[in-house]
């Protein structure tokens, strides 16, 4: 079992890009990014694997134009069920359960510069933040 305890720094193992591609901002990422629903973002999934190669969680990042520095970052947690894509990479059924992690990060003014959603199988995490 592993600590999620800082959802801010760089994972220490492998990580595996599954997809980098553009996409349009939905209304849920135009309100967490302070961008007009519609707006162009780059998207980017990563399979972030244990020491011992498995899936330990799944990180969607999407950002405006440039990746830009960041000052800090706000989080929020809760549970979802995990959809036929997560549940494949995770090694786990459709519909198990799984923490959901929203962290957003911002510069110096406040602004946010990028989201992601980090996916972390309820078997394998506890968090403590």
């Amino acid at each position: 079992m592993r600590a999620l305890i800082r959802p801010d720094v760089d994972w220490p193992h492998d990580v595996e890009v599954a997809d980098s591609s553009p996409c349009r901002a939905t209304d849920e990422l135009a309100e967490r990014l302070d961008v007009e629903p519609g707006t162009a973002l780059q998207r980017q999934v990563v399979e972030c694997l244990d020491p011992g190669g498995r899936s330990a969680m799944l990180v969607t990042t999407w950002w405006p134009g440039r990746r830009r520095p960041h000052h800090d970052y706000v989080a929020e947690l809760d549970v979802i069920a995990l959809d036929a894509d997560q549940a494949h990479a995770l090694g786990l059924t459709v519909d198990t359960a799984a923490y959901r992690l929203l962290r957003t990060r911002i510069d110096t003014a406040g602004r946010p510069v990028e989201t992601a959603d980090l996916i972390l199988p309820m078997d394998r995490w506890t968090i403590r933040l």
